[in-house]
């Protein structure tokens, strides 16, 4: 049984920070500016949790925007979290679907220099005389995984309740989840109905917009990312700020200034390079140091340079210049909706076959490769197996031979010395033909049988005796 950590809140209201999806060194359009812009936001959380006296900061997930970060971006994070350990105030977090490793995860690295805890199945514990928070994690599951998970190692580790505190259990999660995003394929209650706690929140990663709902009497809530992970990403990015006295717990959510994301549509009629400029320029003062999407619409009658308007772009102050070009190759004209049909795809094949028409052999393999209950490491097996079967149901009494060669001799006048020549050549040939073959291995069915008579029965069968 893991041993219970316990902090001790500041004050008579505990305050927690919740934060995810920070995503620390993506380097999204391949900028190293943008690269820095992730560490600055997540920076600025954690700056706001130490000037605000939070009692913990709470990590849903996706710390890092990929499994193998590199020593700059370990180093960059080391530094950060180091200022909430001179704070003391300790950072807890799960491992999201970005970070996840198979093995030891970068959160067990920063556990074992004391920079951070890796929430599960014990409780870590926030409390002061009145109010007790226990926060449990669950690191991110797939739908296979989330099947097979044992939920029991949590019901172990309950913690009695103390008269006179108001306890608040608090689960963490990185998890799209269908109470909040309608149509995904897992629920909340795929984790909080397995244990047998009865949570008050559920703090939430995966999701980059922030988000809060009330389900079964909990709170579900998204905080959102820090930074913004694609341009389709409009909102203010955002954190969350959880208060807990003896009744009750608040929530409010703390906006993050980031870079501006500026987006310049161009009209289908100023499809040229000197009407697009004259567009652009008229958007400098917001181009300045954003990231800028300039986007073509209209009809594709004459060919644009990208590379032109993306370095002009750059050339206006913009840290990122990317051009989508969604011209049509055609005049936009109603067309009526092509008819799918769906058919069964071994149907499909069968008809085709047909086309081929294969032999008994060739359809009797079309039907061992296809069937669906072979195993495909049985196929050779089963294929020979069976070929013999089929081999072994033949008869081979039908002798192959060339069909007599129809042979024209055409008389010329007076050239009776060509005529016998010819008949000359053709007995010393006839003779040839009816000699007997040497015969090197009497029991080698390959050498008794000429080309045409040889068959698979008889590899086998050549196979067999050696």
């Amino acid at each position: 049984m893991t041993e219970t950590r316990i902090y001790q809140a500041k004050n008579s209201e505990i305050k927690i920070v919740h934060t995810a999806d920070t995503h620390l060194g993506s380097r999204q359009y391949h900028s190293d500016i943008r690269r820095q812009d992730f560490f600055d936001s997540f920076e600025k959380v954690i700056d706001d949790a130490v000037e605000n006296e939070a009692d913990a900061v709470i990590h849903a997930g996706d710390l890092f925007d990929n499994r193998n970060p590199t020593i700059e971006d370990l180093s960059e994070t080391i530094l950060i979290l180091s200022k909430l350990k001179e704070a003391g105030i300790p950072f807890l977090g799960i491992i999201g679907n970005h970070e996840s490793k198979q093995n030891t995860q970068w959160l067990d690295i920063f556990e074992s220099m004391d920079l951070a805890q890796r929430l599960g199945n014990t409780p870590i514990i926030i409390e002061n005389e009145k109010i007790c928070l226990c926060f449990y994690g669950v690191d991110n599951l797939s739908g296979p995984r989330l099947a097979s998970f044992d939920f029991s190692i949590y019901d172990s580790e309950i913690p009695p309740e103390e008269e006179g505190k108001k306890r608040f259990n608090i689960l963490a999660l990185h998890q799209l989840i269908e109470q909040i995003l309608p149509g995904q394929p897992l629920s909340c209650d795929d984790f909080t109905d397995n244990i047998s706690i009865p949570f008050d929140a559920v703090l939430l990663g995966d999701n980059h917009k922030y988000e809060c709902v009330k389900h079964k009497g909990a709170w579900l809530t998204y905080s959102g990312s820090t930074e913004r992970c694609s341009a389709a990403e409009e909102d203010p990015r955002s954190y969350s700020i959880l208060t807990f006295n003896e009744k009750e717990m608040a929530m409010t959510r703390r906006t993050i200034p980031t870079r501006d994301f500026i987006r310049i549509s161009i009209p289908e009629s100023e499809n040229n390079l000197e009407s697009i400029f004259k567009i652009i320029e008229a958007h400098s003062e917001k181009i300045k140091n954003a990231v800028v999407f300039v986007e073509l619409s209209g009809i594709r009658n004459t060919l644009i340079s990208i590379s032109e308007i993306e370095d002009f772009v750059k050339t206006k102050g913009a840290v990122v210049a990317r051009v989508g070009d969604k011209r049509d190759l055609e005049r936009k004209e109603k067309r009526e909706p092509e008819k799918i049909a769906f058919c069964d795809p071994d149907e499909v094949v069968t008809q085709e076959l047909k086309k081929l028409n294969l032999t008994e052999a060739g359809i009797l393999m079309d039907a061992i490769i296809r069937d669906s209950e072979t195993a495909k490491s049985k196929i050779d097996e089963e294929s020979e197996k069976r070929l013999k079967e089929y081999l072994n149901e033949r008869t081979y009494t039908e002798e192959y031979n060339r069909p007599p060669a129809d042979l024209k001799l055409t008389e010329r006048k007076n050239d009776s010395s060509e005529m016998t020549e010819a008949k000359d050549g053709l007995s010393k040939i006839t003779e040839k033909e009816s000699s007997p073959k040497k015969v090197e291995n009497e029991s080698d069915p390959r050498q008794k049988l000429s080309p045409r008579q040889y068959t698979l029965k008889d590899m086998f069968e050549a196979e067999e005796k050696k």
